[in-house]
């Protein structure tokens, strides 16, 4: 009998030990994500557009229009957003107006910095880093964002419900095709 618990116990300390020298998996996943945005980065000459906030930003396409969206706006977008190994997000509609044959799914509203229980549940309206993008630039505008996994859906795994896994950077092309302000919106 004493034999048995002594194997059973180093058993136990051996697996102990085993399993402290694997490295955590939320942290190896964390430096999948990193090393794979990186490269990205480096791969698409991106190393300089990187802003204080964490996101790469990249104007496609200036207008002629002077208005600079602000908290408050209600936007009018087209978007595609995808991950950064170019892979498109499951839930299509969620993630993209456009449908991949050169058609457009209606563009949608989009609320900069408001937050409400019913603008929430539009899952685009969850990525901090969108709307960080979506203020630097003016109506009218088309730009690229990199957007890293702090900035978006974090270590939460949504691979159940959104078939986003942890630790995703997103891509976003996105169009401003009509803006409001606040005082618009409440003029109207």
């Amino acid at each position: 009998m004493k034999q048995i618990l002594f194997f059973l116990g180093l058993a136990v300390l051996l697996s102990g030990i085993y399993t402290s020298c694997k490295p955590d998996s939320l942290d190896a996943l964390r430096e999948d994500e990193i090393v794979a945005l990186d490269k990205y980065v480096k791969d698409n000459n991106l190393t300089d557009k990187k802003d204080e906030s964490g996101i790469y930003f990249k104007l496609l396409e200036r207008s002629e229009d002077t208005t600079l969206i602000r908290s408050g706006f209600k936007l009018l977008i087209e978007f595609n957003i995808t991950f950064v190994d170019g892979k498109k997000i499951p839930l299509g509609y969620y993630f993209t107006t456009d449908d991949g044959l050169g058609h457009h799914f209606e563009p949608r509203f989009f609320y900069v910095d408001v937050s409400n229980n019913i603008i929430n549940e539009e899952y685009i309206q969850q990525i901090a880093g969108f709307h960080l993008g979506l203020k630097k630039m003016h109506v009218g505008d088309t730009a690229f964002m990199v957007i890293p996994s702090e900035l978006a859906f974090k270590a939460v795994d949504n691979s159940g419900t959104m078939g986003i896994p942890r630790f995703s950077t997103l891509l976003v092309t996105v169009t401003v095709k009509q803006g409001w302000s606040l005082a618009q919106q409440n003029a109207d």
